[in-house]
């Protein structure tokens, strides 16, 4: 490659995401575009392994909280007496606890987003945008398009985190009610909801970072690329040995270029 290709490159990336991989590489200017290159395809191989995981993690809490809220008793609205019938769709009309956590109060409460809201345009546009060939053209936006459309942090605020106050040791108290009304069924491999989420928060904060092509050239990739393998082992261990015979990851770390 010619030093003016090079040099181009370098100054499109610009100094403040380059230099990281210069100083990787001992300032030479070849040697950290090689590894530019290399982390661009790490990321990709990333994308493919988050992208599982979060598959799989959300059909294994969708399914849990179907049942649940399906099973939740009927709510009467005090002011106008008007009766909700709570069913499968516990995106739509999420009875109890799971209503506050999808529906989170904005930056300043004055008003509450809806993850329903947001979840069901963006199936909406993607619906629209399906050409005539599709063998889904024309089709109306279903219980499983939203839940598709629902981001890899809602799942996150779904599990509970640590909290000393409750005997049980996990909190808030939505996510702790939700935990022990179903949502730990999705995870019958591994009882316990702190670790779990651990790996979903581990994730989740990768999926950000290479999103954005930032450089991972001092991440220890190799163990978020366990963190899934256990996450998926925690739903079904089937999933875990699949995954492991078809990521990218390890083989794409193993030509990482030599300083």
């Amino acid at each position: 490659m010619i030093q003016e290709t090079i040099d181009s490159i370098a100054t499109h990336v610009t100094d403040a995401r380059f230099g990281t991989y210069r100083a990787n590489c001992n300032n030479d200017p070849r040697k950290a575009l090689e590894l530019y290159r290399w982390n661009i395809e790490m990321s990709g191989a990333l994308q493919e392994a988050l992208g599982i995981a979060e598959v799989f993690l959300r059909n294994a809490i969708d399914a849990q909280l179907r049942i649940w809220n399906a099973s939740q008793p009927p709510r009467t609205d005090p002011r106008d007496k008007s009766v909700t019938i709570y069913s499968e769709e516990w995106v739509r009309a999420p009875a109890g606890p799971l209503w506050a956590i999808l529906n989170p109060w904005a930056r300043g409460r004055k008003y509450r987003h809806s993850t329903y809201v947001d979840a069901k345009q963006r199936a909406e546009n993607d619906r629209r945008a399906r050409p005539p060939g599709h063998r889904r053209h024309g089709v109306p936006v279903d219980h499983d398009d939203v839940v598709a459309h629902i981001t890899f942090g809602t799942w996150n605020k779904i599990l509970p985190a640590k909290d000393t106050r409750d005997p049980s040791g996990i909190g808030p108290q939505a996510q702790r009610q939700l935990w022990f009304g179903g949502v730990e069924k999705a995870f019958p491999h591994h009882s316990d909801p702190l670790v779990v989420k651990y790996w979903v928060d581990r994730l989740h904060s990768l999926r950000n970072r290479v999103a954005h092509l930032e450089p991972l050239c001092d991440t220890d990739v190799m163990s978020y690329h366990r963190t899934v393998a256990r996450l998926l082992r925690a739903i079904d261990p089937s999933l875990a040995e699949w995954y492991s015979g078809i990521s990218r990851v390890p083989e794409v770390w193993s030509r990482r270029p030599a300083p």
